[in-house]
């Protein structure tokens, strides 16, 4: 996918902070999250029940996304502030 971003014009450190921010937040969405089965096991919880515990902060967590993702300044300031 990274040439094709480049192909678009797509800064590579903007590119790989929604990568990161991406996996992140997709190590704890059923069915395949990982961590999420690890924290309900730990805790000892029904994945059901914290998933729904879960959905608000995924929310706020998918807004930051689209906020990082379309507004790219927000992850290039301080790169820019420093290295120029």
């Amino acid at each position: 996918m990274y040439p094709i971003a480049m192909q678009f014009g797509i800064d590579p450190l903007h590119y790989g902070i929604l990568i990161i921010a991406s996996i992140g937040i997709g190590v704890f969405l059923p069915p395949i999250g990982v961590a999420l089965f690890i924290a309900c096991a730990i805790a000892k919880l029904n994945i059901v029940d914290s998933t729904k515990f879960m959905a608000p902060y995924l929310v706020i967590l998918f807004l930051g996304l689209l906020v990082i993702t379309y507004v790219p300044w927000f992850t290039l300031v301080l790169p820019k502030m420093f290295l120029q």
